[in-house]
Parts: structure tokens; C-alpha cells; sequence
């Protein structure tokens, strides 16, 4: 993206400059909040009122170099909403439609798409701060000063979240495969 700074200050003093940051940073806003919610219409609702809420409070924002973490609080904030909203606790469990890209065969096709549903149904099986610290790590890349600063955490508390949600996805991942080794033999 261009110049950040000078796109925030111009679309501050005219909304229309705000599309550049709505088509630099739709990509990952819509990862994270389809990680979280793992339904692909419910995720554009979601994501459609994000970036409302973004263009509607832009004016407010102190620019102090953390615009991504201002927008993935946001994105948080609304997915938290809307749980609370329809009274769910747990995200939805992952089909195995989700678009990946094609691995050569069609074997590998079903093995990665349930690899990966497979995962994400393990993360979203954790506790919510533990997902989001993963989610916004490994899938959006996030560094641990802008993580802290979304879930309003230390670095050291989000280090530790990461550590623990990692431990649990691998406990979670050897208990499965030892499931998968009985009921094989």
C-alpha cells in the first residue's frame, strides 16, 4: 500500500480515500472473520459491517502506526457482537467446501480440504483468545506488538497464548491420530 499515513489523513478529511484501505485490507479482514465464523455469507455480513464501522469512526483515529490492529480490533469486536447477539458460544464447524487451492490429484483435493477443515475445527475448539493469537499470527501474519494490541494483551500474555494454543492444537492432533490408529486396526 502506498504511503499509509497520507491515505489515513486524506480519508479522514474525505471518505472517498477509504477505499484504499478497504481493497488493501479486505483479503485479510474477511480470512479472519470467515476463520472465526466458517461460513462464507455470515463472513461477508460480518465483514460488510466492519469496514461501515471503520469508515464511520476513521475521523477518530490517532494515527500511531497501528491501522491494521485498530481494524482487526474492530473485526474482533464485531465477531464477539454477533455471537452474543444469537447466543453462540462456539464457531461453526468447518465443512470441507472451503476454496484451497487445487493440489495436483484428486486424492490430494480430498486430503487437503479435510486437513484443513480438520484444523480448523480443533482451533475453534480452543478458548476464544487462544484462536484469535493464532488466527491473527499464522493465517493474517500479524506481528505480537499489533496481536497485543487487538486483544488488548502484553506481548509476553500473547507469546504465552500462542504457546498454549499450539500445545493444545498439537495435544488435540496426537490424541486424533492415536484415535485413527485404534479404530484402523
Amino acid at each position: 500500500m502506498e504511503n499509509e499515513h497520507e491515505i489515513i489523513a486524506k480519508s479522514q478529511s474525505d471518505p472517498q480515500y477509504f477505499v484504499h484501505h478497504y481493497n488493501y485490507y479486505l483479503p485479510k479482514i474477511y480470512n479472519y472473520v470467515f476463520y472465526k465464523v466458517g461460513n462464507s455469507n455470515v463472513a461477508e455480513d460480518i465483514v460488510s459491517d466492519i469496514f461501515y464501522q471503520a469508515l464511520k469512526n476513521i475521523s477518530k483515529y490517532k494515527d500511531k502506526g497501528f491501522f491494521q490492529a485498530w481494524l482487526f480490533t474492530i473485526a474482533r469486536n464485531t465477531v464477539i457482537s454477533y455471537y452474543r447477539k444469537n447466543n453462540r458460544e462456539t464457531l461453526y464447524a468447518y465443512d470441507n467446501d472451503t476454496d484451497q487451492p487445487d493440489p495436483v490429484t484428486v486424492e490430494g483435493i480430498v486430503t487437503a480440504k479435510e486437513s484443513r477443515a480438520e484444523l480448523l475445527n480443533i482451533v475453534a475448539s480452543l478458548p476464544p483468545n487462544q484462536q484469535d493469537a493464532l488466527l491473527l499470527r499464522y493465517t493474517e501474519g500479524l506481528k505480537l506488538k499489533e496481536i497485543a494490541c487487538i486483544l488488548n494483551k502484553s506481548e509476553g500474555a500473547v507469546k504465552q497464548l500462542l504457546h498454549r494454543g499450539l500445545q493444545n492444537l498439537h495435544s488435540e492432533l496426537s490424541n486424533r491420530e492415536k484415535c485413527s490408529a485404534v479404530s484402523a486396526s
